[in-house]
């Protein structure tokens, strides 16, 4: 009985050491400590959820792809306002005579007559009825098209973002709690080898207490590693490895319509409908306007007749060369309007998956808090039996073991309901 005895006031000051520790741990997941605090790098202000998303944006220059492309459209628009529906040419033909030899007595001489014409001109090709005002509108949907196509962009960099600045919560809050298991298996083993060495606890004792101690060092190195991993993900996105507040509220349920992806998928439709029109209004090379004026004289010394042509050529509207254009809208908006459908369903897929997970991320943190209860008393019972006489040092160390576990089990279900609040925020479209 004073061996027992001695083991159990060797473990009462281990048992309020691992309390205070877990209880250290947040009741909501908010800032992750990041690398910096694990290293000792020097405290920064921690940027929230919206300035990394933005930074990660800013990272991925997709906003310099983006303006290249405006322009893009910018210089196609100068070119619809163009009074011409090409580019105009200019063309300059001469005519003289070929050298000849007149055969005179004794001589050899080559002999030209004079002949002389010179003609200039220029063709212009001309806008079919109809043709500027379809390429237009195809034009404008297509910029619509980018657009909405860059929103959906960033509200996919910020799932990318709200993801990893999550797995960097999560993995604190493991390396926190296995901290805290680390330094009470510490003191443990500090208390048993004393007494063991007293002959107050047998040497099996002090065999159990070093393995728990390396079991929690192995696991704190796991957890630092996998928080170090984290932080290597997040910096890659945002070129930073903390973050500040990133819990986020259920954002208010809005239109389904509203949500970017849908809003690019029906974009891709209006371009494409637009740019089949623009084909059926274009079903015919553009007319050429032409204009010429010849200056000709028949022999030297001869006066120049001049005279001006006007002409005008329009090519003809055939199947050769209409089908294939038209057969390739059309197969372009039928799989743009089957892009909408798939959109449509998978948005609506996303979004009832979200809900779902949230629902049973609050059930999960429920029951772990539960569970983390039970097992503290667990704990509590244990250490009063074994103070009584009633159980053994291995018992002891199980309960605290398990007390220990239903405590990261709690702090990780509320980390994956911040994140399924996230999940269930972009699954609604709405960036942080």
């Amino acid at each position: 009985m004073p061996i027992v005895l001695a083991a159990l006031l060797a473990v009462l000051p281990l048992a309020a050491v691992a309390q205070a520790s877990t209880d250290r741990i947040p009741d909501a997941p908010g800032a992750p400590s990041g690398v910096s605090a694990v290293a000792g790098a020097p405290a920064r202000a921690a940027p929230t959820l919206s300035e990394l998303v933005t930074a990660a944006w800013a990272l991925s220059g997709l906003d310099a792809t983006a303006r290249a492309r405006a322009a893009e459209l910018d210089a196609r628009g100068v070119a619809l306002r163009s009074p011409f529906a090409g580019t105009p040419s200019v063309g300059l033909d001469v005519r003289r005579d070929l050298p000849r030899a007149v055969a005179l007595p004794g001589t050899d001489v080559s002999l030209e007559r004079g002949r002389n014409e010179i003609e200039p001109g220029i063709s212009v090709p001309l806008w079919l009825p109809g043709q500027r005002a379809a390429q237009g509108e195809a034009l404008e949907r297509e910029r619509m098209q980018r657009a909405a196509a860059l929103r959906l962009a960033r509200l996919g960099l910020a799932g990318e973002v709200r993801e990893a600045v999550w797995a960097l919560s999560a993995a604190a809050v493991e390396r926190r709690v296995q901290q805290a298991r680390e330094a009470s298996a510490v003191l443990l083993e500090a208390d048993v080898v004393r007494r063991v060495a007293a002959g107050d606890l047998a040497p099996v004792d002090g065999l159990a207490a070093r393995t728990e101690r390396l079991a929690a060092l192995g696991a704190l190195r796991d957890a630092e590693a996998r928080e170090r991993d984290a932080a290597v993900r997040l910096r890659m996105l945002t070129g930073r490895d903390d973050a500040g507040e990133i819990g986020e509220s259920p954002a208010d349920a809005a239109s389904p319509d509203a949500h970017p992806m849908l809003a690019a998928a029906r974009d891709a439709v209006h371009a494409a409908r637009a740019r089949l029109d623009a084909a059926r209004a274009t079903r015919r090379d553009a007319p050429t306007l032409s204009a010429s004026a010849r200056f000709e004289r028949d022999a030297y010394g001869g006066d120049y007749r001049n005279s001006v042509r006007v002409g005008i050529a329009v090519p003809l509207d055939t199947e050769a060369r209409n089908a294939p254009r038209l057969a390739a809208a059309g197969v372009e908006l039928a799989e743009a309007e089957l892009a909408l459908q798939r959109a449509q369903r998978e948005q609506g897929t996303q979004l009832e998956r979200a809900r779902i997970a949230l629902d049973a991320s609050r059930a999960s943190v429920a029951l772990d808090t539960e569970r983390a209860a039970a097992a503290r008393a667990a704990r509590l019972a244990l250490e009063r039996a074994f103070r009584a006489g009633e159980r053994a040092l291995p018992d002891v160390l199980r309960a605290r073991q398990s007390a220990l576990d239903a405590e990261l089990a709690t702090a990780l279900a509320q980390v994956r309901e911040g994140l399924a609040i996230a999940r269930l925020n972009q699954a609604l479209g709405v960036e942080p």
